[in-house]
């Protein structure tokens, strides 16, 4: 397969010389990526949570549970009755719409429990809705800092609003679309949201060790200079 380029928040390009093969090991390496997304939606449990690694003990998990039986209902936000695609389609004024009710009627809300940050409320949400929500993991909170809101905080709504806008760059959208139909011919099952969770979390791993390894030829994952990057594309 022909190398990809892809970009974060619309404005960071990195391109993966071989999708297919990177998902395959990940996949291979954490069998948790293989596996959960295939789990039907009307057998998801919040504990599933900690098959993708969130590290959530079992009393905050009843707590955010609680949380979500009594206090989230995912009927009235309509945007858990989307896949990627179908989100996608609306338009901008109706899906920054649907992200701010979901961001303080489901995000908030488990942010208010002792010891759930971000990235623990997202991973929460994405394991009982793979299509739509994303993780927003704590490299990826980083980066938007670094890179696009030196002042944004947890519960501020423009990480997500800026994360489905970054599905408006011809690159992801159509690269993503392509390699979607090769995984889901190989039977892995991983959605769309899933995916690209998998390339761009790769991709900050990748340079994360070079900053620290500088001996480390990195050819699987490539990148360009950031503040270069934003002028050029």
């Amino acid at each position: 397969m022909r190398p990809l380029r892809f970009f974060l928040f619309s404005k960071i390009p990195f391109q993966v010389t071989n999708p297919i093969a990177l998902i395959e090991s990940y996949c291979f390496q954490t069998d948790f990526y293989s596996n959960f997304d295939i789990i039907p939606l009307g057998e998801k449990r919040i504990e599933d949570v900690n098959k993708i690694g969130a590290r959530i003990s079992k009393e905050l998990l009843n707590k955010c549970s609680e949380r979500m039986s009594h206090e989230i209902n995912p009927e009235n936000l309509g945007i858990f009755h989307y896949d990627l695609d179908g989100f996608l389609g609306l338009d901008t004024d109706d899906r920054n719409r649907q992200i701010t009710d979901f961001n303080e009627k489901a995000v908030k809300k488990l942010l208010r429990i002792s010891g759930i940050r971000l990235s623990k409320a997202t991973k929460i949400l994405h394991t009982l809705h793979p299509r739509i929500i994303p993780m927003i993991d704590n490299p990826l909170q980083d980066l938007y800092r670094e890179e696009i809101d030196e002042d944004w905080t947890e519960g501020n709504r423009m990480i997500f609003v800026d994360y489905y806008k970054n599905f408006e760059k011809e690159d992801n959208w159509k690269n993503l679309g392509e390699i979607h139909k090769i995984i889901s011919k190989m039977g892995h099952g991983l959605t769309k949201v899933r995916v690209f969770d998998i390339l761009w979390w790769s991709f900050l791993k990748a340079k994360r060790l070079k900053e620290k390894q500088r001996k480390i030829q990195w050819s699987t994952i490539k990148w360009q200079n950031l503040q270069c990057a934003q002028h050029n594309y």
